[in-house]
């Protein structure tokens, strides 16, 4: 809030002015840049940290079929192939050097430092297909192919400041392009729970050209699949309360601390998913950012002034982005505890394993 009200007395100050300030232009377009680099980061690392959920679902379903006396396969699938999680990185690689692109025109530096990188990345989005996103519950599969056909955009894009290194002209082709690749990751998170009902493929559908805000989520992406991984692990818990609860020796802390495991899961979903929704939200904003650079520079080249309501939402998408840092931390601690082998799981392995051999040599002895 105090950035805020700092920025509104700074408006306050150029709103007289004719033309903007070059300062705050650069401010701006900085803070951009290093918003959307960071926004990049923090997606990926979401996609990594569902990897992590289903590991440990899958150690602790491994662990209790051989308390159980089983001979379970060890063969462990990830939740996503290399080829789509490449996929997704050659996205967010294209809106970093887009960022990165736009920070470095502003600045008035040479754009070689940067300009090296760009060609790699065109090329990796014109190898992108959509069947490597999880956006066909959204969309049908015409409008998902065109939405990332459209990426290629990137490719005129990113090689306009070789031609132009003014700053206009990149951030207005750049509008269309941000939001494709914006809206493309929003429904790629999807949603956690069935909403087909709000969704059709006839009319009225989903419109990609549309605010992004109005658009509607199905079930389907990473959401939905955390949610999945997430439910497996509480499962495995709940078994593993059921088969200490019909043992007669089992302790009592034993129940406790399978319990005490199901429902940390569980709020570790709530806060996951919470996470990826500010993300998409997050994505909402990075556009409106993006809108309102472009408005500053229409007003650079028209000598008008900028509104306040319209830089706010630049100062909007930052403190977005600043949130979801704080909280994929705190969901990264709790994931690397779970993922480590908290003293809880040892006691509920170990008054298991300890209640079931009770329970045979009572068996020998009778």
């Amino acid at each position: 809030m105090l950035q805020i009200a700092v920025l509104i007395f700074l408006l306050v100050g150029v709103s007289s002015c004719s033309v903007i300030d070059d300062t705050l232009l650069t401010e701006e377009v900085n803070d951009f840049s290093r918003g959307v680099v960071t926004l990049s980061a923090i997606i990926e690392k979401e996609f990594e940290l569902a990897e992590e959920i289903n590991t440990l679902g899958f150690i602790d379903n491994l662990q209790f079929q051989l308390e159980l006396g089983g001979h379970p396969e060890a063969n462990y699938e990830p939740l996503f192939q290399a080829k789509d999680i490449a996929a997704r990185r050659s996205v967010l690689a294209a809106l970093d050097s887009y960022a990165e692109t736009l920070a470095v025109v502003t600045s008035g530096q040479s754009i070689s430092s940067v300009y090296t990188g760009l060609s790699g990345t065109v090329e990796n989005l014109k190898s992108l297909s959509s069947d490597n996103f999880n956006v066909d519950h959204s969309l049908s599969f015409l409008d998902s192919n065109q939405l990332v056909n459209d990426l290629s955009l990137f490719d005129e894009l990113l090689i306009l400041p070789a031609r132009d290194k003014r700053l206009f002209p990149i951030v207005q082709k750049g509008d269309e392009t941000l939001k494709n690749a914006a809206t493309l990751l929003y429904f790629d998170i999807g949603a956690p729970a069935d909403q087909s009902s709000k969704c059709s493929y006839t009319v009225p559908k989903n419109d990609v050209g549309a605010a992004m805000s109005s658009l509607r989520l199905c079930k389907g992406g990473l959401r939905a699949i955390v949610k999945n991984a997430i439910d497996f692990d509480a499962n495995t818990w709940n078994d593993k309360l059921a088969q200490t609860t019909k043992s007669s020796t089992a302790d009592t802390s034993a129940h406790r601390d399978a319990i005490k495991q199901i429902v940390v899961i569980q709020k570790l979903g709530l806060k996951l998913d919470k996470l990826l929704n500010d993300t998409q939200m997050t994505l909402v904003a990075m556009v409106a950012a993006h809108q309102t650079i472009t408005e500053t520079l229409e007003a650079v080249e028209g000598s008008q002034t900028v509104s306040l309501s319209a830089t706010l939402k630049g100062v909007f998408f930052q403190e977005k982005v600043k949130e979801l840092v704080k909280s994929l931390s705190a969901v990264k601690a709790e994931i690397l505890e779970l993922t480590e082998g908290d003293a809880v799981e040892k006691s509920v392995q170990k008054s298991t394993l300890t209640s079931q051999n009770a329970g045979k040599n009572d068996e020998n002895q009778q």
